[in-house]
């Protein structure tokens, strides 16, 4: 974090002292927001899901269901200079995050006490960090339109997920945790559209629909087998999407493999963990 500070304000340090620039009729502004954020997942639900299948395998009666994590939220700010009445540029940041709890119980058909527990849960976060450019569409009185759109950089992008299975009667525990982090310039595209509305001189509230484009393979992570407080071994590699086990039928699971997995069957492929989707924000705008 120390790190990611120093880098947003030296960016910021050097806009404003760029020499040559005609910047003695622009203003700075600083726009504060968070509100409600929709991302599309990739292979995060699908393969989540199939952990819930896997483990309901050989079970007669399921009562719940796998919920998708695609509702989460969304803060940050942006520092904007604006260049021309209607032109600026500028530079933000801020915190994602998407997660989701899903217990299932299952049974057997004749009444027994046999039953199992399967609860997951995936939890997907980033640090936007973005630059773009700001229009603005439309201004009367009180009331303006904005458009904005630009490049992100998803610092600390990281998947993590959750499984665990719980037979009764004992009880006995199966725990399966994976973490995976993408590194490797983890950029995308972003942009929204706003409507403005002027409290004062120099604070404005607004409300903004935003979207994004961010899809991404190559995660590298830890997968930890765990049972009965024991852990059995740890996997460390890249985020697979694949069939485990190898066999007709079998769900696909998100799980990180030390080597492409070759199992007859299996049709391995790099997880795809997707960020793209949508926001609603709303926040003010102070011009400084």
């Amino acid at each position: 974090m120390k790190g990611l500070r120093f880098r947003i304000a030296v960016f910021t340090l050097v806009v404003i002292s760029l020499p040559g620039l005609a910047f003695t009729e622009g203003k700075l502004s600083l726009k504060i927001q968070g509100g409600w954020a929709h991302f599309s997942g990739g292979d995060l639900n699908p393969g989540t899901q199939a952990w819930i299948d896997y483990g309901g395998t050989g079970w007669d009666i399921q009562v719940g269901r796998y919920r998708a994590a695609h509702n989460g939220y969304e803060l940050g700010g942006d520092i904007i200079f604006e260049l021309t009445p209607r032109l600026g540029i500028g530079i933000g940041g801020g915190y994602a995050e998407v997660s989701r709890y899903s217990p299932v119980g299952f049974d057997e058909a004749v009444p027994s006490i046999n039953s199992a527990f399967v609860s997951t849960r995936p939890v997907l976060r980033a640090i936007p960090i973005r630059a773009g450019a700001y229009l603005t569409l439309f201004r009367k009185n009180k009331f303006g339109i904005m458009a904005n759109a630009g490049l992100s950089y998803f610092h600390r992008s990281l998947y993590s997920g959750e499984w665990r299975k719980e037979t009764f009667p004992g009880p006995s525990y199966i725990l399966i945790t994976t973490q995976a982090e993408r590194k490797r310039a983890p950029i995308g595209f972003q942009g929204g559209i706003g409507l403005e509305y002027e409290l004062r001189n120099n604070l404005l509230f607004y409300l903004e629909a935003c979207g994004r484009y961010a899809r991404f393979r190559g995660w590298r992570g830890t997968t930890v087998f765990e049972r009965d407080e024991e852990i059995l071994f740890t996997e460390q590699g890249i985020l697979y999407y694949e069939v485990v086990p190898a066999l007709s039928g079998a769900p696909r699971l998100l799980t990180v493999q030390t080597s492409p997995p070759d199992r007859p069957g299996g049709e391995p492929r790099q997880a795809v963990i997707d960020f793209s989707g949508a926001g609603l924000h709303f926040g003010i705008r102070i011009r400084l």
